[in-house]
């Protein structure tokens, strides 16, 4: 992991647009197949993030706050087990349908599904796994986690309920970041990225709140709320 300071270091020589992930966003990547209306496009977003992350060179930096590795793997075990358990529910449908068939004398001319034999969940916890893995990831800041107190004890968002610091330290920490990258002159795109609106949004929609916003806005750092949509304003000139 990285101090703050190395890790603007590191961004600013690379001199790549940058993309800020919150935990969510690499657990979309899982759990895409339970959401399809919802996180349409994530895993194809997913694929080509990792590429423009890993390849030589490099066409982005993916940085991932404090957090976000200890999240990931407090939770993508259960995201997985969820996901395994709906494939298997898809087959115990498609097996009763077919009996129902049987019963009609209709046989159908294709052998039965067994969706839950297929590496998908394995390769989509990997993926995810892979994306985290390719990512600076940062160590606690001290400045920032007593900002992030204060967020939580006046209700600002993302702490908008109060008590909740753990949203309000990811903020702060990509705050920090952009703030002293703003300061060097960085110019090329900051993004950050989180899919959980009910925090970051405001009610109902996929508008970043408006407290947020300005923010974000004076230290250039741009908003997405889905991982296509971080990918677009990553890759638009």
């Amino acid at each position: 992991m990285l101090s703050l300071s190395d890790a603007v270091r590191r961004i600013h020589a690379a001199g790549l647009p940058v993309l800020f992930a919150d935990t969510c966003i690499l657990l979309d990547v899982i759990r895409a197949p339970l959401r399809p209306a919802v996180l349409r496009g994530c895993v194809e977003a997913a694929r080509e993030l990792h590429q423009l992350v890993t390849s030589s060179p490099a066409r982005c930096t993916l940085v991932a706050p404090s957090f976000v590795p200890r999240e990931w793997l407090a939770h993508s075990p259960s995201e997985a087990e969820k996901l395994s358990a709906h494939l298997a529910e898809f087959d115990d449908e498609s097996e009763r349908l077919r009996d129902d068939l049987g019963l009609m004398g209709i046989t159908p001319a294709f052998p039965r599904p067994e969706y839950r034999r297929l590496p998908l969940v394995e390769r989509l916890h990997d993926l995810s796994r892979q994306l985290l893995g390719s990512s600076l990831q940062l160590e606690a800041d001290q400045g920032c986690i007593l900002r992030a107190y204060g967020r939580a004890t006046s209700h600002a968002p993302p702490s908008c309920k109060g008590g909740e610091v753990k949203d309000s330290t990811i903020i702060e920490e990509c705050l920090e970041a952009c703030r002293r990258l703003h300061d060097a002159g960085f110019s090329p795109k900051r993004v950050f990225c989180t899919s959980n609106r009910n925090d970051y949004c405001e009610k109902g929609s996929s508008r970043l709140h408006a407290v947020l916003a300005a923010d974000f806005e004076s230290v250039g750092l741009e908003f997405a709320a889905s991982l296509p949509q971080a990918l677009s304003l990553i890759m638009r000139p």
